[in-house]
């Protein structure tokens, strides 16, 4: 089922530290907002780094979506409170399996297209390459990627794995040396990939 999914990526302060639930707040006033299915987690390698998913795929859209505000204030204020740094972005999917992030852990990728480069190119590589994973690969749960809506050379890659090892097992397969070899070029370098680990709640 298409779905828009909004990534949120906090840098934790002294004050969520102090009192998580003033994040516990965020998500209730979400859900009161309509946004039913979240998922939030750390990621593995900087457990400062807060993620959280909200899944517009309850026939509610980010444009018709209406914040609580008379209850838990301002959204902006109130995400400020427990964050020194964050980053938003939109991502349209044709289909996100729950299984992607309810694996005991999920593989973020976020990789940024040479300029000139169309999504396209991209598409002919990574769905034929995760088409001849599934129910192949040991550990591995499922993947989906998308376009940030408002940058077409940025893109991101969700991948469940039953553990980050099983992952870099993976990833020392020639089906994995194959499918880096077509798809890395088209890559821009001066920004090269991000992968980051999380789990998800």
């Amino acid at each position: 089922m298409p779905s828009i999914v909004q990534a949120i990526r906090l840098a934790v302060n002294d004050a969520y530290k102090a009192d998580p639930t003033l994040f516990d707040k965020l998500r209730e006033g979400a859900t009161k907002a309509g946004i039913i299915h979240q998922k939030y987690g750390f990621e593995v390698e900087n457990p400062d780094q807060l993620f959280w998913l909200l899944h517009f795929n309850q026939g509610v859209e980010p444009k018709d979506t209406v914040w609580p505000a008379a209850e838990y204030g301002d959204f902006s204020e109130a995400l400020s409170r427990i964050t020194i740094d964050e980053q938003k972005v939109y991502l349209p999917f044709e289909q996100f399996p729950r299984e992607i992030v309810g694996a005991p852990v999920t593989d973020i990728g976020i990789l940024t297209l040479k300029e000139g480069v169309k999504v396209e190119e991209f598409k002919k590589i990574i769905d034929p390459f995760r088409a001849s994973l599934a129910g192949k690969v040991p550990g591995y749960h499922g993947s989906a990627w998308s376009v940030d809506s408002t940058n077409d050379r940025k893109i991101f890659l969700f991948a469940g794995w039953d553990s980050i090892e099983a992952q870099v097992k993976f990833n020392e397969t020639p089906e994995f040396a194959k499918y880096k070899s077509e798809a890395f070029p088209l890559f821009d370098s001066a920004t090269p990939p991000k992968v980051l680990h999380v789990k998800f709640n």
